[in-house]
């Protein structure tokens, strides 16, 4: 299986058999997608019956605990039919991941009773938590909650307090994700924007909520590998570097997907097509080459993801996962990814010609889809760059994990 998928052949695999099979639909819903920030109901049902949602999720809660490249590639596929389904499939869905790897009581208290419980974050530490007995009191707001209203719980980061009450500005060691169940935080419906509109990336509010000890995680214990989830969780799965799995749901993936069909939309609309001077679009050198550099930035950079997780699968066999220049690498090719894509579908936005701005062509929309992946904080590939550079020349690492 491995082998077939470093060669792209995922035809034993019904999770991308499935996904493609919702690419039309996908596409056909588009429009009335877009008119609304939030994925249609009916496309959160697709979602589940293809399993990519629970992919993530171990297999004694009722998930697929599927292998990474397998699901890397169905979030790429269903980010042909629409980016903003690629992108809650993959973000919302790489939380289960995390999940996994908490405490066996945070995960029993989302799935044991509610094995296709979705999570949702996120991440930066913005919010305040006062250390109580038996837990925390949290309270702040976060942005860019993707999915947030198809999500039962949500992840929320914060720096802890150390031992003196001082608390990190920026993200410091005691960076922590804090698991909250829907009852206590409000949606803030302000997601209005040009790029990424049906992922329904509100605000999220919280007013002093307990959180227990259990359901909070540090992120360097993800780093160190000291996760208590390990301990129940022992499928090979749970033990690739967690910021390997989410910075490829955040990075490249999505675009990837977006790029690819934005080319096959450009090819089938450009079929027969005659330009302002009577000659043929097939036939423009300036067309050609864009459509080859668009095959060529998607097959490469799929190419690089399916190689480096062939490598993560022989150091987890061998048990160890500590290369860390060759992770470094990783996160600087899943960083780059969305910045190549996005060059890609600009050029194809530029030769279709002025007819690409009108709303008769998805091109504006796909572009704009990877516009706004490329902005997310994980694709800021100069710092991965830095940090890799830095490693290999033995200067201080910015911080950044691997």
């Amino acid at each position: 299986m491995k082998s077939r998928y470093l060669i792209g052949d995922f035809s034993d695999s019904r999770l991308v058999r499935k996904a493609r099979e919702l690419v039309p639909v996908l596409k056909q819903r588009a429009d009335r997608q877009w008119s609304q920030p939030r994925l249609l109901q009916e496309t959160v049902d697709d979602l589940y019956d293809v399993g990519v949602l629970q992919a993530f999720q171990p297999a004694r809660w009722g998930g697929g605990e599927n292998h990474p490249s397998e699901i890397f590639e169905a979030v790429m596929t269903l980010a042909e039919g629409d980016a903003s389904v690629g992108w809650v499939a993959g973000v919302v869905g790489v939380h289960s991941f995390h999940l996994a790897l908490f405490d066996e009581r945070a995960q029993a208290d989302v799935w044991a009773d509610s094995p296709k419980a979705l999570i949702g974050s996120p991440y930066a530490p913005t919010g305040i938590a006062k250390r109580v007995d038996g837990g925390y009191l949290l309270s702040g707001t976060w942005r860019f909650s993707s999915g947030c209203h198809q999500c039962d719980w949500t992840f929320l980061g914060a720096n802890l307090p150390d031992e003196t009450g001082a608390v990190a500005q920026y993200i410091g060691e005691r960076w922590a994700a804090l698991l909250l169940p829907k009852t206590d935080y409000e949606i803030v419906e302000n997601w209005n924007v040009h790029g990424l509109r049906a992922t329904g990336s509100h605000d999220i509010v919280v007013r002093d909520a307990f959180v227990p000890d259990h359901r909070i995680l540090l992120f360097s214990k993800l780093q160190d590998g000291t996760a208590p989830g390990l301990k129940t969780n022992a499928g090979a799965l749970y033990k690739y570097p967690y910021w390997q799995m989410f910075g490829r749901a955040t990075s490249s993936v999505v675009p990837v997907g977006a790029l690819k069909g934005m080319i096959d939309h450009f090819v089938d609309a450009s079929k027969g097509r005659t330009s302002t001077i009577g000659a043929k679009v097939a036939e423009d050198p300036g067309v050609t080459l864009a459509i080859a550099q668009g095959l060529l930035t998607v097959d490469d950079i799929k190419s690089a993801l399916h190689r480096s997780f062939a490598k993560l699968d022989d150091w987890v066999a061998q048990g160890d996962v500590d290369r860390w220049d060759e992770r470094r690498m990783f996160r600087f090719q899943g960083s780059f990814g969305p910045k190549r894509c996005a060059d890609a579908a600009s050029e194809l936005y530029r030769v279709f010609g002025g007819s690409a701005i009108f709303q008769d062509f998805p091109f504006g929309r796909q572009l704009n889809d990877i516009l706004a992946v490329r902005s997310h904080f994980t694709n800021h590939f100069q710092l991965h760059a830095n940090n890799l550079v830095a490693g290999m020349m033995g200067l201080p690492l910015t911080g950044l994990p691997a």
